[in-house]
C-alpha cells in the first residue's frame, strides 16, 4: 500500500477524547501508586477516604481536562481540513513529516483550551459561591503564564500525538483489510472464469505430422503416454523437466531445447528460458511492472508466467500468426500500455 487515506474517523468521535484521557490518567495513577504508595495513602487519608479522593480527582483533573483533550483533538482534526491533508505516503519519512506539521498546532492549543478548561474548573470548585473577580484573576489571568503553559505542554503533545497515531494506524489497518478483501474477491472471480474456460479446452486432433505427437511421463503414481497437445506447458525445476496436464504434473525425459526443436512451432512457443506454452492454454496477458508482462493460462487452478518485454513482442506476433485453435483474440485482452 503506497499511501494511506486520512479518513480521520478516530479524531472525529468525541468519545475517543474521553478514552485517551482516562487511559493516560489511569496510567499515571498506576505508576504513582506503584512508586509512591505511602505518599498516595497519605493523600487519601487527607482527602477523607477513597471516595473523597476519587471525587477530588474527578473534580480537579478528569472533568476539566476532558475539555482540554476534546479541544486539542478537535483542533488537530480541523487542521487536516484547513490544509487539505487527505493522504500521506506510506513511508517512514513522509509519515514523520506529516506528524511534524502538527507540532505548532499542539504548541498553540493551550491558548484556546485554557479559558474553557479553567472556566469548568471554576464552576466545579467554587460551587455555589461564585465570584467574578476571583474567576477573572485566579482562573483566567493567573493561568495565562509561562509556568502554566509549560506545565500543559508535554501532556498536550503526548495526547495530540497519541490521537494522531491511533487515527493513522486505524486508517492503515482498515485500508489494508479492504485491499485484502478486494484481492480475494478478484482471485475468486478469476478462478471461476478459469474453471469455465477450462471446460472449453479441447486437445487439438492428432494428425500425421513430422512433429512430436506423444510423450511418456511419470509421477509418484505411475507412468503415462499422453498426446503433447494435452500439455498446458513444459517447464524445468531443479534440473528436472516436467509436462503440466489436466491430469497432473509428469516428469519427462526430454529437455526444453529438444522439445523446442521437435514440437509444432504453430502450437508451442518457448515464451522464456524455462517455459514452453501451448497456444490453446493461453488465456490472456497484461502489463505487470518494470517492463515485464504477465501471461495467464486457462488452467483449472490458473497459472501465471512473468515475461520480459523483449520476449513479448515475438510472443504476440506468434499469437497473431496462429490459425484456428481456441486462443482468445486480442479484443478480450486487458493490456496496459
Amino acid at each position: 500500500m503506497k499511501e494511506i487515506r486520512l479518513t480521520r474517523s478516530f479524531l472525529s468521535k468525541p468519545i475517543n477524547s474521553v478514552v485517551i484521557l482516562f487511559s493516560i490518567l489511569v496510567l499515571i495513577e498506576a505508576v504513582s501508586w506503584s512508586i509512591g504508595y505511602e505518599i498516595k495513602t497519605e493523600k487519601v487519608e487527607k482527602a477523607g477516604g477513597y471516595f473523597h479522593y476519587v471525587w477530588l480527582f474527578l473534580r480537579a483533573a478528569i472533568i476539566p481536562e476532558l475539555f482540554t483533550v476534546f479541544i486539542t483533538i478537535s483542533l488537530v482534526n480541523r487542521f487536516h481540513s484547513w490544509f487539505n491533508a487527505q493522504v500521506v505516503q506510506n513511508t517512514w519519512t513522509e509519515i514523520g513529516r506529516y506528524e511534524l506539521r502538527f507540532l505548532p498546532v499542539l504548541c498553540f492549543a493551550f491558548w484556546l483550551f485554557d479559558p474553557v478548561t479553567q472556566t469548568i474548573r471554576f464552576l466545579i470548585e467554587q460551587y455555589p459561591r461564585y465570584s467574578l473577580s476571583s474567576y477573572w484573576k485566579v482562573y483566567i489571568v493567573d493561568t495565562y503564564t509561562w509556568h502554566v503553559y509549560f506545565m500543559y505542554l508535554f501532556p498536550v503533545i503526548l495526547i495530540g500525538y497519541t490521537a494522531i497515531n491511533i487515527s493513522l494506524l486505524q486508517d492503515f489497518l482498515q485500508q489494508r483489510r479492504e485491499a485484502q478483501e478486494a484481492a480475494e474477491a478478484d482471485a475468486a472471480k478469476a478462478a471461476q472464469e478459469a474453471l469455465a474456460l477450462s471446460a472449453t479446452f479441447l486437445p487439438k486432433p492428432i494428425t500425421p505430422s513430422p512433429y512430436l505427437s506423444y510423450l511418456k511421463g511419470k509421477n509418484s503414481f505411475g507412468e503415462l503416454d499422453f498426446p503433447v497437445n494435452d500439455v498446458y506447458y513444459f517447464t524445468i525445476e531443479e534440473r528436472f523437466y516436467y509436462a503440466e496436464l489436466a491430469k497432473g504434473r509428469y516428469l519427462i525425459g526430454k529437455t526444453l531445447n529438444e522439445l523446442e526443436a521437435e514440437l509444432d512451432p504453430n502450437q508451442f512457443f518457448r515464451i522464456k528460458r524455462d517455459y514452453i506454452v501451448n497456444r490453446q492454454a493461453v488465456l490472456n496477458y497484461a502489463y505487470w511492472e518494470n517492463g515485464k508482462y504477465i501471461v495467464r493460462l486457462n488452467m483449472p487452478e490458473g497459472h501465471n508466467i512473468i515475461v520480459p518485454r523483449a520476449r513479448m513482442q515475438e510472443f504476440r506476433e506468434w499469437l497473431q500468426s496462429g490459425q484456428g485453435g481456441s486462443y482468445i483474440n486480442s479484443d478480450s485482452f486487458m493490456v496496459a500500455s
